[in-house]
């Protein structure tokens, strides 16, 4: 299992398999959290911070389109 925070999102970005999909988005998204929880908001992380919410907009916002196409299919 991953354990860092980039790993997962790449994982879930790159899944071709429909059948898993749901998952590796769903536990991306976890991950992602929890990390920006375990960073804070010290200045020093701040580009960190910023690459992680750049990180879970783009899955909340892959993610309706990933499985409406899923359903489609």
């Amino acid at each position: 299992m991953p354990r860092h925070w980039e790993e997962v999102y790449e994982m879930a970005l790159l899944e071709t398999d429909q059948g898993k999909l749901t998952e590796k988005i769903d536990a991306a998204l976890v991950v992602l959290r929890n990390s920006l929880q375990e960073i804070g908001n010290l200045p020093e992380n701040s580009c960190e911070r910023q690459w992680i919410e750049d990180a879970l907009r783009t899955l909340e916002m892959i993610r309706p389109t990933e499985l409406r196409g899923f359903a489609d299919n």
